[in-house]
């Protein structure tokens, strides 16, 4: 029987280390990515430095497309069909006068498949959206006493931004000021609620446009 020369032997011992380490590599490479597309939509969402320091983040939560479509009603899975993930994160300022910033982020697999959800989404009741969140948010599931809401169009987040503000009033002895934001950028949406008033924030339009940067061009945000 014929033996290999030892410099054959080490040969291929050396292309067989070079092929364990080139799988290895390629099998890093697939779990960085996809640990990155779950995590992309929240990249894209409100950070605390785009905020005051004095809001505190107190939920956060990835959603994969199979969750959101779980979610949704019959009548919006046609135009959510685009969907690849979302991100949620809730911010709240501690006192006296709280104040409560949710905002949802949703990733699709292109700006026409954003653009479509957008589309429905402004022209099927927004006011809805606004509603069914401050009832799930603030009341529990139950009616609130009394809401009254009126929506338009929003300058400086794009064509075709949305907003609706009003008054909620979950009981007859207390009262609170609602806005939301509907806005898109490319391939990502945003829904945008802010519920309370406080000096800090001003003019709560202030958020949605640092959440709408955020979308386009993180590195333009500045804290209110």
């Amino acid at each position: 029987m014929h033996t290999l020369p030892r410099k054959h032997i080490l040969v291929i011992g050396l292309a067989a280390l070079v092929f364990v380490l080139i799988g290895a590599i390629v099998g890093l490479l697939v779990v960085s990515s996809g640990s990155g597309g779950s995590s992309s939509a929240r990249n894209l969402t409100l950070q605390p430095n785009d905020l005051p320091p004095e809001f505190v983040l107190v939920d956060e939560k990835l959603y994969s497309r199979e969750e959101l479509m779980a979610e949704l009603p019959a009548e919006s899975q046609i135009a959510e069909a685009g969907v690849q993930e979302a991100a949620y994160v809730s911010y709240e300022l501690q006192g006296d006068v709280p104040m409560v910033i949710d905002v949802f982020v949703y990733l699709y697999r292109d700006e026409d498949a954003a653009e479509a959800a957008h589309t429905y989404l402004r022209e099927s009741e927004p006011d809805r959206l606004l509603r069914n969140h401050l009832v799930r948010r603030f009341n529990q599931g139950e009616e609130p006493y009394r809401m009254t809401l009126s929506g338009g169009s929003v300058e400086g987040m794009g064509d075709d931004a949305f907003s609706m503000t009003g008054e909620m009033e979950p009981n007859a002895e207390s009262s609170l000021p609602v806005h939301a934001y509907i806005i898109r950028s490319g391939a990502a949406r945003a829904e945008v609620f802010v519920a309370g008033l406080s000096m800090l924030i001003e003019d709560p339009q202030t958020v949605a446009r640092n959440q709408y940067l955020r979308l386009e061009r993180p590195e333009a945000v500045v804290a209110p």
